[in-house]
């Protein structure tokens, strides 16, 4: 799984760490994908470092939700009720800002209704942000379909895993389909506690 990454993290992390926001700075994604800062970019996915998955696979692959390439053909899901995109990071982040793309030239199922939830275990999940009739990701969204949130916490809260799932039909066209790719996450990031 991810435990190679978390120990050659552990061997360039003495302190936590913090990203913040940019559109066009790297985050946490950015930050495992080259390797903590050593190495040319890697889809993080295909390096085995930040593990991807979906309820469903329609069109695409898992990898392009962590990919950078705002071009590529972007992640569907079947139209299937609250379907969901998530990732497993090595390292825990306490998130002040999201990022990500609808991805691709079609502009059809932009993203209207979602929540962006987290994760300690992967079993039980608190919704960080619901986003209700959102209009962010639109044509004139940066040229490439592409919105950021932000996130507020009372207090810092550190996870591992993080979870897009959009509401009954929460898309433009009123279907369940779920389209992203390019996500980013920004915030303090500190070692992950695994259980036992």
């Amino acid at each position: 799984k991810a435990t190679v990454s978390v120990l050659n993290c552990s061997r360039r992390m003495a302190e936590p760490k913090n990203f913040e926001f940019s559109w066009d700075g790297g985050g946490v994604v950015n930050w495992v994908a080259s390797g903590y800062g050593t190495r040319e970019w890697k889809n993080p996915h295909t390096s085995g470092d930040i593990i991807v998955q979906s309820s469903s696979v329609k069109e695409g692959e898992v990898s392009q939700f962590v990919d950078k390439d705002f071009t590529s053909q972007p992640l569907c899901t079947n139209d299937e009720k609250f379907s969901w995109l998530q990732v497993e990071l090595p390292v825990a982040v306490s998130p002040t800002h999201y990022r990500m793309s609808h991805g691709g030239a079609s502009t059809k199922n932009l993203l209207r209704s979602w929540a962006f939830c987290a994760s300690y275990d992967c079993k039980e999940w608190r919704v960080l942000c619901q986003h209700l009739d959102d209009e962010t990701l639109t044509e004139e969204s940066h040229d490439t379909l592409t919105g950021a949130w932000e996130v507020q916490l009372k207090k810092p809260e550190f996870y591992p895993y993080f979870r897009v799932v959009i509401f009954e039909n929460g898309n433009m066209e009123k279907t369940n389909t779920l389209v992203a790719s390019c996500f980013e996450i920004f915030g303090a990031v500190r070692h992950r506690q695994w259980p036992g």
